[in-house]
């Protein structure tokens, strides 16, 4: 076991070289799954257990890719199974990722509020089975980068002495400015967890943005700076769609907060009423210019739809990314557990995504990109479940 991490260690670049060659191998996410609307609920209990039990980021986002992606192919018939998948991607999430004292245990997974509250009593036999069905579907090969992967290596050229605000003075400390541009960053790591939209992007795009869109809420100059460029081989213009989409959902929070804390403040006799206040202004972006030629054939359809998606979030007025339920269609049936059909659906005219746990839709795109482990490399046997 390495003594340091390795976006630390003497090969560092090399180790970030070979996550960029795998991460072009991943499959395509087709956002094919009838039980896509209750994505987020699952996500949020992903998340929920993986900070009660202490796991790293690449633990919580590899469960996340893992659970999204099975999803993805597979039909599940039962809400029962539904939380043994997702139980048992954190779990060899976990097992792949980080150490060993820190996989969860079945006591403790059990004990928790989250499924005891939803009368959800898991069973080792269950478990045990599920993770074998997993590794199955991926090939024994969990090696899956995943924005979380790249995210630190880039933060090592986050801040530098050179830095400006948008005052024109320099930054006072490095080292602070460092640490709480590092906060951001992970936080915008999360809010990437809670929409599919970023699948659209590779996994190193989105870790970039996460640091670039950190910057700027920082008010740091410029945005982009050449050491963060030369390390991760990428110019504010291939990241500015990712970033204006984190910027959006960002600047919904906080204007969610205000109002919710003026409320709270307008309940309170005597108190007047609070000044509205812009909190966020989004930047004006450069403009893109033509596209590299081997980014060309992704770029563009990304673009039409993440343009839809930020329309919607300006539109729309997101409660608490935490909050909700999991929705009355999670128990619906479903047919026994099979690999779903492979069909081109039509892009809607009207593209409307919410921020909401219960009603987050489908995408429907007829774009494929890369290859899938799923293209007839395995046979999986109709009853899954069951044997």
């Amino acid at each position: 076991m390495m003594d340091e991490p390795w976006w630390e260690g003497r090969v560092a670049s090399d180790v970030h070289c070979a996550l960029r060659e795998k991460e072009l191998k991943l499959p395509a996410f087709r956002a094919h799954s009838p039980l896509l609307k209750s994505r987020r609920f699952f996500v949020d209990i992903l998340t929920l257990l993986s900070s009660h039990c202490q796991l790293c980021p690449a633990a919580r986002h590899l469960a996340v890719y893992l659970l999204d992606h099975f999803m993805d192919r597979y039909n599940i018939s039962t809400s029962k199974h539904l939380y043994t998948v997702a139980v048992s991607c954190l779990l060899l999430a976990s097992k792949f990722e980080d150490r060993e004292d820190h996989v969860p245990k079945l006591e403790q997974i059990n004990s928790t509020r989250i499924l005891s509250s939803q009368n959800v009593t898991l069973t080792k036999k269950e478990l045990l089975s599920t993770e074998l069905l997993l590794l199955e579907a991926f090939g024994w090969n969990l090696c899956l980068p995943t924005p979380a992967h790249f995210l630190d290596y880039y933060l090592l050229a986050s801040v530098s002495q050179k830095d400006h605000h948008c005052h024109s003075w320099p930054t006072t400390c490095p080292r602070k400015t460092k640490e709480c541009l590092k906060e951001y960053a992970h936080y915008f790591l999360e809010v990437t967890l809670q929409d599919h939209v970023f699948y659209k992007f590779q996994p190193s795009v989105v870790a970039a943005a996460c640091v670039g869109a950190s910057r700027i809420c920082l008010q740091l100059s410029p945005y982009w700076t050449r050491d963060l460029q030369r390390i991760s081989h990428y110019s504010l213009e291939h990241l500015s769609m990712c970033i204006e989409i984190l910027l959006v959902a960002y600047d919904n929070v906080l204007k969610d907060a205000v109002t919710v804390k003026s409320q709270a403040l307008a309940m309170v006799p005597g108190t007047p009423p609070a000044p509205t206040q812009v909190l966020f202004q989004p930047p004006t972006y450069p403009t893109l210019s033509q596209p590299p030629a081997v980014l060309a054939p992704f770029q563009t359809p990304v673009q039409d739809l993440c343009l839809a998606y930020r329309d919607s979030l300006q539109a729309h007025r997101p409660g608490s990314l935490l909050s909700g339920g999991s929705g009355s269609s999670l128990h619906a049936p479903y047919p026994t557990l099979q690999p779903l059909d492979v069909c081109p659906m039509p892009m809607p005219s009207s593209l409307s995504m919410q921020m909401a746990i219960t009603a987050e839709p489908r995408h429907c795109l007829t774009t494929t990109y890369g290859s899938s482990y799923f293209s007839g490399s395995h046979v999986f046997p109709t009853g899954c479940f069951d044997r």
